[in-house]
């Protein structure tokens, strides 16, 4: 008579889980990005004009994360701390807080980090107890104008 050895083909089934489970845990963790340097670029707040942004940031003391500053521009200037984090599938949160006009302000966006790394996604605005919309980009290293580098229409003469 035959025997049946159900053990091996446990064992099998566990260790395609266990390489399955490990493949996806490797797949999900992000490799931590240097945001380090000049940043720069224009954020559009629902129904008002864009507004310049320049911002220089520096690695953080826990991996995927930085500080710096970032400073806004329109017909007044606007300076704030600036604390970030990466986190999964390439997006980024930026915290900005305590802005020297009383706002706080948070980012949330997604790096590409092609040949022109940039951040783009939108924005919450909260002064005085409203809170404002938006949209925002920012690249690395562009000029100061805050055009970008590659697109000749937006660039500075």
């Amino acid at each position: 008579m035959g025997r049946s050895d159900s053990g091996s083909g446990m064992r099998v089934a566990a260790l395609g889980i266990a390489l399955l489970a490990g493949t996806v845990a490797a797949l999900a963790q992000t490799t931590p990005y240097d945001f380090t340097g000049h940043w720069t670029g224009s954020a559009t707040q629902t129904g008002k004009s864009p507004v310049t942004l320049a911002a220089d940031f520096t690695t953080g003391t826990v991996p995927k994360t930085f500080t710096g500053t970032l400073t806004a521009t329109s017909d007044m200037t606007s300076t704030c701390t600036a604390k970030g984090r990466q986190k999964r599938h390439q997006k980024v949160r930026i915290v900005l807080n305590p802005c020297d006009d009383g706002s706080h302000i948070v980012l949330s966006g997604k790096l590409d980090t092609t040949a022109q790394p940039t951040i783009t996604g939108h924005f919450a605005r909260v002064e005085k107890g409203k809170v404002k919309r938006g949209t925002f980009t920012l690249a690395r290293g562009a000029s100061p104008s805050g055009a970008f580098l590659d697109d000749p229409e937006r660039s500075a003469p």
